[in-house]
């Protein structure tokens, strides 16, 4: 079959979802499209599949694949159901097996020309793609394969073990793909204070995005129906146990921090119970918005919020940081190296151990900070374009980047 870019044939839709075209479009001759694989959709990673899809498409068409249902997830519909790129619903679960995943898109690669291939979730991908990907492929012109790692810890101790114990087999694992030629480029996140390239994996610095900012903090919160004349203190995202905020409340009351505490997001079930049974105090109240938060009205709550607090224990960068580092909003972190790493870099804010005690001291010093003081970071800011040029391993669109 001569490589062209017609549709993916009817018979590869499991769903009847239509498929759209970009305007520009490109004849037999021309370059091939770019596949972006992301079969569970919600929350950040739609973002950041619209941030590759749009340096993406600086050269090729874009198509994303995504599960039966996808493009009906808000998070989907928020970053990327405008934008027009060909979308397909083929995947049977958010988790589908490796295999379905090489068989659907070695499926596209022979009915069109596809260049480029980028799974944007694939630490469990990477698992197996060396053995599934050239059984499911054999094809004469096999495209670029791209994967990104969304837990890889780049930075460690000699002493982290737990740390070794996650980067020594998946940079075993990416050789030995890259050796089947069905990899080829590998990408994970990084700090943002993190500007060294990566060897096996390249390192992507997590961008720091935000459409509100802290300066118009009054107006935000008139706008949003938050207290005017309270210290507030987020918790902002996907909020269950694990960003800890019983221990956040309790180091604020024990602390004596004259704040309220926002929880914004989707709450867990056991968090949304302990939030309703917390009565108002001496010292402040929680105050919830939850469910599903557009991405305009996020980046407003952060901006409205005089800390932003990261208490958790996973060792990797955050996406609520970048987002209060855009807005200038002091960031309290606890329980990652790599975050601890950021603050000192970027001058976003305190670092504190997992411990009530700290965690107050360290919310008072972020409350008493200067708002109009001259930044001290020693790192450019992470842009989206620098992220996605990095995993997609294309040219910087900018000096900077």
């Amino acid at each position: 079959m001569t490589p062209g870019f017609g549709p993916v044939p009817p018979s590869r839709r499991s769903t009847p979802y239509p498929l759209r075209m970009n305007d520009r479009r490109r004849g037999p001759g021309g370059p091939g499209s770019t596949i972006l694989v992301e079969p569970f959709p919600g929350g950040h990673r739609s973002q950041a599949v619209a941030n590759v899809a749009r340096v993406a498409e600086r050269s090729s068409e874009v198509l994303i694949m995504t599960s039966r249902g996808g493009t009906q997830d808000p998070a989907f519909v928020e970053y990327l159901g405008d934008l027009g790129y060909r979308t397909v619903e083929v995947f049977s679960s958010e988790l589908p097996p490796i295999r379905d995943i090489a068989r659907e898109v070695a499926a596209v690669c022979r009915a069109e020309r596809v260049d480029t291939v980028v799974v944007m979730d694939a630490d469990q991908s990477l698992k197996r793609w060396w053995f599934e990907a050239p059984r499911a492929f054999g094809l004469r012109r096999r495209p670029r394969v791209v994967f990104m790692l969304t837990r890889y810890p780049a930075k460690l101790r000699l002493t982290d073990w737990v740390g070794w114990r996650l980067r020594i087999p998946k940079a075993t694992l990416a050789l030995v793909a890259m050796a089947t030629g069905s990899l080829h480029r590998v990408a994970g996140f990084a700090g943002r204070d993190d500007m060294t390239r990566g060897w096996i994996v390249k390192r992507a610095r997590d961008p720091e995005i935000c459409g509100a900012h802290s300066r118009d903090r009054v107006a935000l919160r008139a706008a949003l129906d938050l207290p005017a004349d309270r210290r507030i203190v987020g918790i902002f995202g996907g909020v269950s146990e694990r960003k800890n905020p019983q221990l956040l409340w309790e180091a604020m009351q024990t602390g004596g921090i004259d704040a309220d505490l926002l929880l914004a997001g989707g709450l867990s079930e056991g968090v949304a119970r302990w939030a309703a049974s917390v009565e108002p105090g001496p010292r402040g109240r929680i105050i919830t918005r939850e469910g599903f938060l557009p991405n305009d009205l996020l980046d407003q709550l952060v901006a409205a919020s005089d800390v932003a607090a990261l208490i958790m224990t996973n060792n990797g960068p955050s996406g609520i940081m970048g987002k209060a580092l855009a807005a200038g909003v002091p960031v309290v972190t606890a329980g990652s190296q790599v975050r601890a790493r950021e603050v000192a870099a970027t001058d976003g804010g305190e670092t504190a151990e997992v411990d009530a005690a700290d965690i107050a001291a360290a919310i008072a010093r972020a409350l008493a900070r200067d708002p109009l003081a001259p930044s001290r970071s020693t790192v450019p800011p992470a842009t989206a374009d620098a992220f996605a040029e990095r995993l997609l391993g294309v040219p910087s669109s900018t000096a900077s980047a």
